[in-house]
């Protein structure tokens, strides 16, 4: 047996272009099959990346208090998310509860009120004139016949007992429940599983970010590094606009939402704002999502605190407060907490939004719009390297947006900071 005491230089020659080619298209198709089979675990890695994103900043500023290096902040930060979700359930979870179990209970009152109107708004005749109009004899909306039709149904069957199969009812009720069991079994030991997978994932992302990074930024060529530091700047800057910017919009409609049914007086007031913010997920169209319940229930109800409003006119009102609160969220809130990052058409949003719910489910809706952000530095990159134009343009709100008054205290601050580093120097 020959020992090997030192490693063999390569004997092979350098590879050729072509070689080179037919290699790299060899290797990204077998990236490409590998990703196809493990499609389900796509979306835990992709929120197990989200989940990260949001938690480093937390836990690096943990770490600047906390010695031990960044294992134990990122161990104190899940400690500290895990205790808020705990006061999240003990505190204001019951009281969520409590308002849809109340809505539950008024939901069918709601339903027969509802079709009380719809059938004495439906009975009356529809005129001309002064005349109701009558086809043959017969009013032009039959109510009678169709609440008949719908009311009429067939007795059912007698079974004689002796033609039960009592041995086989008996073998299918057992089969019955303990299929559901062992699903119920199983579910949980796959929920269990996954969530210690994504917790690993989270853990070791916050932890090795910089190393990912560091080695995608390593196995460019040379020249090309700078550019895709860039690329990764760009897309941090865009899932950071967008997914804190996005937690602050969900908190501050929801807050807007809870104070404006509280002081109209709309029913189950903290309902509607639990659906407002999350809603606030959905891009373009939550909100109307989120006006729904509310405009229904401004319609069929009373306002608590104003009394001389109740049904249509408070509905309007109701439209009419959501909508400024839209306004307002449109106009103040999202060009400073999104940032310039997401500037997109609704459009293109809207499409997005389609496209990834067909794709990914819940999960496609929800991220559409930093995705198509992220596309379009891409897509920007290219056209820039093919057009022999500047890949990353600024914004135009940076061109011609004047610095204001703090902005131009930090500059004033960084130039006489550098100024007395520069005489340290000197001296």
């Amino acid at each position: 047996m020959t020992v090997i005491s030192s490693p063999p230089p390569v004997s092979s020659p350098p590879w050729s272009s072509a070689t080179k080619r037919i290699v790299s298209l060899i290797l990204l198709a077998l990236v490409g099959i590998v990703l196809w089979q493990v499609l389900d675990v796509l979306p835990i890695v992709v929120v197990a990346t989200v989940l990260a994103f949001l938690l480093s900043p937390l836990t690096s500023l943990i770490q600047r208090f906390l010695p031990g290096g960044r294992a134990p902040a990122i161990l104190l930060t899940f400690v500290i998310v895990l205790v808020l979700l705990a006061l999240v359930l003990l505190v204001i979870f019951p009281v969520i509860f409590n308002q849809f179990r109340d809505f539950a209970t008024e939901f069918p009152a709601f339903i027969d009120r509802l079709q009380t109107d719809l059938e004495a708004l439906l009975s009356q005749p529809i005129t001309f004139r002064g005349e109701p109009i009558i086809l043959n004899g017969v009013p032009l909306i039959p109510l009678d016949e169709i609440r008949a039709a719908l009311g009429s149904s067939e007795g059912a069957e007698f079974v004689p007992l002796e033609s039960i199969d009592l041995l086989g009812t008996l073998r299918g009720f057992v089969s019955s429940l303990a299929g559901p069991a062992f699903s119920v079994v199983g579910r949980t030991f796959t929920g269990v599983l996954n969530v210690v997978f994504l917790l690993t994932l989270v853990f070791y992302l916050i932890r090795d970010a910089h190393k990912f990074t560091n080695g995608l930024v390593g196995v460019t060529p040379e020249s090309y590094r700078g550019d895709v530091r860039r690329i990764l700047f760009e897309l941090k800057e865009v899932w950071n606009d967008y997914l804190r910017g996005q937690l602050i919009l969900c908190l501050s409609i929801g807050i807007l939402v809870l104070i404006a049914a509280l002081l109209l007086g709309v029913p189950n007031a903290p309902m509607l704002a639990l659906i407002a913010g999350i809603t606030e997920l959905i891009p373009n169209i939550g909100p109307l999502i989120a006006l729904i319940p509310a405009a229904l229930f401004a319609l069929f109800s009373q306002s608590a605190t104003l009394p001389f409003l109740s049904g249509a006119t408070f509905m309007l009102v109701v439209i009419l407060v959501w909508v400024m609160i839209q306004n307002i969220e449109n106009i103040f809130l999202v060009p400073r907490v999104m940032g310039d990052s997401l500037n997109l058409h609704p459009v293109v949003i809207l499409v997005g939004v389609i496209v990834g719910a067909n794709i990914a489910g819940l999960l496609g809706v929800l991220l559409a719009a930093p995705v198509i952000a992220s596309i379009r530095v891409f897509a920007q990159y290219f056209y820039g390297k093919l057009m022999d134009q500047d890949p990353f343009p600024p914004p135009p709100s940076v061109k011609t947006r004047p610095l204001g008054v703090v902005e131009r205290l930090r500059g004033e601050i960084k130039r006489l900071s550098s100024r007395g580093q520069r005489a340290k120097i000197a001296d």
